[in-house]
């Protein structure tokens, strides 16, 4: 892998495709584009134009998998599309009726095989250059104005019922509140993960910083997502003599 300075923000080590993987999707969307609708194609491509992973969002432990599965589709609205989900409590699974199939568009990071999913996401965040910023109530933080940004940002997102766990409040390198101004405490999590996003979301395009995708990694996010819209595309590509093309989610 290899790293992408961005000289408008700090040098993040962003891992970037090799110049193997993107030749590799470019030619996996050469085969599967005519199969494709020009409209299709063009929906595709301005949507992973628009898409950013300066701002992703950690679901730690959601105990209803209709809340995450509505911040899922806020996120993919927005132009998010990392999202970590760590599960050693509360397992997601996709809600149809919620996610509107947004999962299908976002990297879905899971830690089910690491021994602490906790320690695994912070560690692999933390490794990327990527702010772990937790949203409590109870914190001395920042407001989504306020908020730096000169870094990429996690947002995130606890339980329903008790909000971030002691250990993600541990590990935080900042923490964001939403200001409220009425009897209650705090909002739903799917609606403060809207609020938060939107903004932080509007804060960037107003900004200098880049904070879209680079070219290599929207060859490779094109090429995916063409592939997830051709029927039998592994089949195609196989009579090709090509594996599917490489994903960033597999890659980061």
């Amino acid at each position: 892998m290899r790293g992408f300075f961005c000289p408008e923000i700090h040098a993040v080590p962003y891992a970037l495709p090799t110049s193997a993987d993107v030749a590799h999707a470019c030619a996996c969307a050469e085969i599967l584009r005519p199969l494709v609708t020009e409209a299709r194609l063009a929906k595709l491509d301005h949507v992973a134009a628009h898409r950013s992973r300066h701002l992703s969002v950690v679901l730690e432990n959601v105990y209803q998998s209709r809340n995450a599965s509505a911040v899922m589709r806020s996120a993919d609205g927005l132009g998010l599309l990392d999202v970590h989900l760590i599960e050693n409590e509360n397992a997601w699974s996709r809600n149809k009726g919620v996610a509107k199939g947004a999962s299908q568009w976002l990297n879905l990071h899971r830690y089910l095989n690491a021994p602490d999913p906790r320690l695994a996401c912070v560690e692999s965040l933390k490794a990327k250059g990527i702010e772990v910023v937790v949203t409590s109530p109870h914190a001395e933080g920042h407001t989504p104005e306020n908020l730096p940004l000169d870094r990429p940002v996690a947002l995130v997102m606890g339980t329903e019922f008790s909000g971030a766990s002691d250990f993600m409040m541990a590990h935080a390198d900042a923490f964001v509140e939403i200001p409220m101004h009425g009897f209650a405490e705090s909002f739903n999590i799917s609606v403060a993960a809207g609020i938060l996003m939107q903004r932080l979301r509007t804060r960037l395009e107003q900004s200098e910083l880049t904070w879209k995708l680079h070219p290599d990694e929207h060859a490779l996010l094109n090429a995916e997502w063409i592939f997830k819209s051709v029927r039998n595309a592994q089949g195609i590509l196989a009579r090709h003599g090509l594996t599917p093309p490489p994903t960033l989610a597999a890659l980061s």
